[in-house]
C-alpha cells in the first residue's frame, strides 16, 4: 500500500527547497481591519502550492475564521495558479479566501457560529441520567447514577430496511428504555452525527442521515419525542432533555471536567472532532475534511472535491477499504472493527499493520493541529473501533511516530472507554454548563 505523503512533511520539504518563495495565510476573527488575526508564514516552492492550500484548508477547519487570506509574492508567482485549489476550497467553505492584500468582504452570517452557554436543565445531579449516542452506523445507550456506568446497550441505527425519522424516534426509545430497565431516568441526553447549533439545531444532515430521513427532513424536537413518556417531569413540568451534536457532548464532558486546549478525535461512521479552547470553550469541527495525504494517490472524499482527507481513510468506511486490500475480499463499514480486533487476538501481521496505518494517520492529524491551534496540550482519540487490543496498542506507536516536542507538550491518548464514551458524555449533558460554539456552516455538495 502506498505511504502516506503528509502535508506536514511535504511543506518541510518544501521549504527546502532553492527556489521556495514566502507565503502568508493569515486567519481574520473578524470583518475589520482591528479585528484579530492569527498569520502563518511557509516557505515552498510553486509546485508545493497543493501542499500549501491543504494547509489552507486544515487551518480554516481548525479555527473557524470569519475570513482566511493568502498574500504571495506577486513578482515571484503568478496568484492565478492558485485558481485549480481555490475554486475547490471555495466550493467547501462558507468562509471568503482572498487572495491578496484587497478589503475584506461584506460579512456573512453562518447559523450556530456565535458561541452560548447551554441551556440550562434542571435534573439531580445524584439521579438516574441515561444517555443515547446516535452515529450514523450505530447507537448507544447508557444509564448512569453519581458518575458511574449502571448498564449499557447498543444497536444498529439503522437495521436492514428501516428508514424515517419515525421509525428512529421509536427504536432509540427502546434502547433507552432497555438500559434504564423500564425506570424512568431523572434527565436524558441525546449525541446525534449531524453539525448543529449550540441550541440543539440541526444546521445540515450527514450524508447517512440524509439517506435515511430523506432530504430536508426535521429533526427538531427529536429528543424530546425520544424521552416523550420515558424522562420524569422536572421543576415546572420541564422535562430535562439536552440535544447536541455527539462530539460537543464529548468536548462539552471534557470542558466540564477542566480539561483545556485539547483535541478530542473519534473514529466512526465519518471522522470527527473537537477543540477545547483556552477558556473551556468546545468548538466541533467537520475533521473529515481534514487533509493529510497530499500524496499523488491520495484517495478522493465520497462527495467533495478533496483528496486525502480523514474520512477517506481514518473513518468506518475508510478503514474498511484498507481492511479490504488486506484481506482479499470485501469488507464492510460494520464490519470492519470487528475483523480488525479479530486479526490482532489470533496474532495476524494485518492487524498490526492497520495499527500502524491508523497511527500514521493520526501523527498526520496531530502536526496539523501543532501547526494551527495555539498551545495544542494534548489529543485524544476515542471510537467503537479502538475497543479492546486496537487500542491499547495504538497509543506507544502514535508516540513513537511524533516529533519529541509534540510527544511531549500534547501527549497522545486513547479515552479509557473508547465504545460507550460517547452515550456516558450524552448521558452527562443535561448536568452539564460549558460554553458552546456551534459548526460554521460549510458547503457541501452531498452532506
Amino acid at each position: 500500500m502506498t505511504a502516506l505523503q503528509t502535508v506536514a512533511e511535504q511543506l518541510a520539504r518544501a521549504a527546502r527547497h532553492p527556489r521556495a518563495i514566502p507565503w502568508r495565510l493569515r486567519f481574520h476573527f473578524g470583518f475589520s481591519q482591528t479585528s484579530p488575526e492569527r498569520e502563518f508564514r511557509l516557505l515552498a516552492p510553486a509546485s508545493a502550492a497543493r501542499a500549501v492550500m491543504a494547509r489552507l484548508h486544515n487551518g480554516i477547519l481548525l479555527l473557524s475564521p470569519a475570513a482566511a487570506r493568502i498574500q504571495i509574492d506577486a513578482s515571484r508567482m503568478d496568484a492565478a495558479r492558485l485558481e485549480p485549489w481555490l475554486s475547490n476550497l471555495r466550493r467547501i467553505h462558507s468562509v471568503p479566501i482572498v487572495v491578496g492584500d484587497g478589503p475584506l468582504p461584506v460579512p456573512v452570517r453562518h447559523r450556530g457560529s456565535i458561541p452560548t452557554i447551554n441551556r440550562s436543565i434542571s435534573a439531580p445531579t445524584d439521579g438516574l441520567a441515561a444517555g443515547l449516542d446516535i452515529g450514523g452506523t450505530g447507537m448507544k445507550a447508557c444509564a448512569m447514577r453519581g458518575g458511574a456506568v449502571l448498564r449499557t446497550a447498543q444497536a444498529a441505527t439503522w437495521p436492514d430496511g428501516e428508514q424515517g425519522l419515525d421509525s428512529l424516534v421509536r427504536r432509540a426509545r427502546a434502547l433507552v428504555i432497555e438500559v434504564t430497565e423500564g425506570r424512568q431516568p431523572d434527565s436524558l441526553g441525546v449525541g446525534f452525527a449531524s453539525p448543529m447549533s449550540v441550541n440543539g439545531a440541526v444546521i445540515s444532515l450527514s450524508t447517512v442521515m440524509r439517506a435515511r430521513l430523506g432530504e430536508g427532513a426535521c429533526v427538531e424536537g427529536f429528543a424530546d419525542r425520544v424521552g416523550e413518556g420515558i424522562v420524569k417531569e422536572g421543576i415546572g413540568g420541564a422535562v430535562p432533555v439536552a440535544f447536541y451534536n455527539d462530539l460537543a457532548n464529548l468536548g462539552r464532558e471534557l470542558s466540564a471536567t477542566g480539561k483545556r486546549r485539547l483535541l478530542r478525535l473519534q473514529i466512526g461512521t465519518s471522522f470527527g472532532g473537537c477543540w477545547i479552547d483556552a477558556d473551556g470553550t468546545v468548538n466541533p469541527g467537520e475533521l473529515g475534511r481534514l487533509v493529510v495525504d497530499v500524496g499523488p494517490d491520495a484517495r478522493p472524499h465520497t462527495y467533495l472535491p478533496l483528496r486525502g482527507a480523514m474520512k477517506s481513510y481514518l473513518s468506518n468506511y475508510g478503514a474498511a477499504l484498507t481492511a479490504s486490500g488486506w484481506a482479499g475480499h470485501e469488507v464492510t463499514p460494520q464490519e470492519v472493527g470487528f475483523l480488525w480486533r479479530d486479526w490482532l487476538e489470533a496474532g495476524d501481521a494485518r492487524g498490526r499493520d492497520m495499527v500502524d496505518w491508523t497511527a500514521s494517520l493520526l501523527a498526520g492529524v496531530m502536526a496539523e493541529a501543532r501547526a494551527s491551534l495555539p498551545g495544542l496540550s494534548g489529543v485524544e482519540v476515542g471510537g467503537s473501533m479502538l475497543q479492546g487490543p486496537a487500542g491499547r496498542l495504538l497509543r506507544p506507536v502514535v508516540r513513537g511516530l511524533l516529533p519529541h516536542d509534540i510527544a511531549t507538550t500534547a501527549p497522545f491518548s486513547v479515552s479509557r472507554d473508547p465504545g460507550y464514551d460517547g452515550a456516558r458524555a450524552a448521558a452527562m449533558a443535561p448536568l452539564r454548563a460549558a460554553p458552546l460554539r456551534g459548526h460554521r456552516q460549510l458547503r457541501s455538495n452531498g452532506g
